[in-house]
């Protein structure tokens, strides 16, 4: 069982948290921070903040971890593109 905080991390996950290299001091809170907001359940700046890190501290993280996030769902990169050819048709 893994509950945060209570030291509860199994034996055998807590030899494979110990064995990755990560830039990071709290191995354990990482890889919880990051499995929700991998899952997106947070965000990028709540994670940031429970890592106690920078927005963009968080992301050049993310990078050399060579974790790939992207910020907006499919959905939203659509109303993004719709948009952009909106303002630059109306322009041309």
């Amino acid at each position: 069982m893994l509950f945060y905080g209570c030291g509860c991390v199994s034996f055998g996950l807590k030899e494979v948290i110990e064995r990755e290299r990560v830039p990071y001091p709290d191995k354990e809170r990482l890889f919880i921070v990051l499995g929700l907001l991998l899952t997106g359940r947070i965000s990028t700046g709540k994670a940031a903040e429970l890592l106690d890190l920078r927005v963009d501290e968080l992301w050049l993280l993310l990078r050399k971890l060579g974790i790939e996030y992207d910020l907006l769902d499919e959905e939203e990169i659509e109303e993004e593109v719709n948009a952009y050819r909106k303002v630059f048709k109306g322009g041309a």
